[in-house]
């Protein structure tokens, strides 16, 4: 009997070891590896943010210093607007050639505007686009190059294209001339917002 009574514990015990070995199994399966997954998937987000609030941090500390450098320029840097004008308004560009014209004892016939299709200057620019303008005047000739000087001296830094004149005088001593620039305008209206 006693051979009997050991083979029922030792079955008992198979059983029991196989039921744990089998809980275990369902608990690695079921709990511990899903935990052990999300606890990785956490990991990772956790080092992404990290690594995106490092990024955001330099770029606030970049922001930080480009505001301290552009507080003493504001004033400057508020003027480009007038300088480099958004859109088309060339209307303070019109008011001093005019007065240029005027003060080198020239009157202004015509004025044109036209986007830029120069042969010769090929520049990519992300804020500035060329822009031409083509502006006839009559006047004597030797204010010539004192205008053609001024223009050149606008804060808008335009660039002259091209310039003619005619050989024939008119009776009150004036020559007929034709002046071509290059200027630049902001494209984007919203650049300086």
């Amino acid at each position: 009997m006693k051979v009997i009574k050991e083979s029922s514990e030792k079955q008992e015990s198979y059983i029991f070891f196989g039921v744990s070995v089998l809980v275990v199994i369902i608990l690695i399966v079921f709990a511990i590896r899903p935990t052990i997954t999300t606890i990785t998937r956490i990991n990772k987000e956790i080092k992404e943010k990290e690594r995106v609030n490092i990024q955001l941090e330099n770029k606030i500390t970049t922001l930080n210093e480009l505001d301290k450098q552009y507080a003493p320029n504001k004033e400057a840097f508020d003027d480009l607007e007038m300088i480099f004008p958004p859109g088309d308004n060339f209307s303070l560009l019109l008011a001093n050639i005019e007065l240029i014209t005027t003060r080198n004892g020239h009157k202004l016939s015509s004025v044109s505007f036209n986007t830029y299709k120069g042969k010769d200057y090929n520049i990519t620019t992300k804020a500035l686009v060329p822009y031409t303008i083509t502006f006839s005047a009559r006047g004597r000739e030797e204010n010539i190059l004192s205008f053609l000087k001024e223009l050149e001296d606008l804060p808008m830094y335009p660039v002259i294209e091209s310039f003619s004149y005619s050989t024939e005088t008119a009776d009150d001593g004036t020559n007929a001339f034709t002046v071509s620039l290059r200027i630049y305008h902001v494209d984007n209206v919203n650049f300086y917002k």
